[in-house]
């Protein structure tokens, strides 16, 4: 092709038609103008759509993320749900004054069996990692960065109040030994068993019995308020994330 349009140029000026010559000329540097508008434009097209496809990829691992995260929120509720029961049946007993039984036993473990939500954070790091700026979406990716931000700190924040330390220290005075759950041989599970050391004083130990009803309290608050709001939010979120994914695919495909 290079050759064909160098012919005809040495043709032109050959015959001294130099207006014509340049004409051409003009319209030679046209084409190859127009021939790189069209790759930059295509290249730019093929950029943008490696970016979109990387972008759905990160939403699609924050879903399972996401996902992870609300049910570890659930069983953190099954477990929350299971404190504020032990502690209804610990403090029934001790209130009513029934005799000690054994069985009482699981519950006072249970008492103690605090459990704390992990966070799966893998596709968000990737994300920061790659910038924030990838979720194209604004609403989307701030909605994204206030759970990390500011939602997780603050569940993490509640679950890990330092006075807790200090129920737990005063609560482990009591009892014979600290076992919220054990494994009976390898990989075996089960929960564990706390005997009071005088269950007849805890009767009368206002400390002891103030000490249930707040973490009773501290753990009805997380059931049925911060990690039932969050499971919803994140519920919410993951179809927000759902709608964006859609919008993208046929975007770039």
């Amino acid at each position: 092709m290079i050759k064909f349009f160098r012919k005809i140029r040495q043709q032109l000026l050959s015959q001294n038609k130099l207006s014509k010559y340049l004409f051409y000329a003009i319209g030679e540097i046209l084409l190859v103008v127009i021939g790189i508008l069209i790759a930059l434009s295509i290249n730019n097209w093929n950029e943008e759509r490696k970016q979109r496809v990387e972008e759905i990829n990160i939403l699609k691992g924050l879903k399972k993320d996401f996902q992870s995260d609300i049910r570890d929120f659930q069983i953190g509720t099954g477990e929350y749900n299971t404190i504020s029961t032990s502690i209804d049946h610990i403090l029934k007993s001790l209130e009513n004054n029934e005799t000690y039984n054994d069985s009482l036993d699981k519950y006072f473990a249970q008492t103690v069996a605090w459990p704390l939500a992990v966070i799966h954070k893998n596709s968000f790091d990737a994300l920061k990692s790659k910038g924030v700026s990838l979720i194209s979406n604004d609403s989307l990716r701030q909605a994204i960065l206030f759970f990390h931000g500011t939602r997780y700190i603050s569940i993490k924040n509640w679950e890990s109040l330092s006075n807790r330390d200090i129920y737990f220290e005063e609560m482990i005075k009591r009892f014979d030994k600290v076992e919220p759950w054990k494994y009976d041989s390898p990989g075996k599970f089960s929960r564990g068993k706390m005997k009071p050391n005088n269950y007849a004083a805890l009767r009368t130990d206002t400390l002891y019995m103030s000490i249930l009803r707040t973490m009773k309290r501290d753990a009805e608050d997380l059931m049925n308020g911060r990690y039932f709001n969050v499971i919803q939010n994140l519920e919410n979120l993951i179809i927000d994330i759902d709608k964006e994914v859609d919008r993208l695919d046929n975007m770039t495909f």
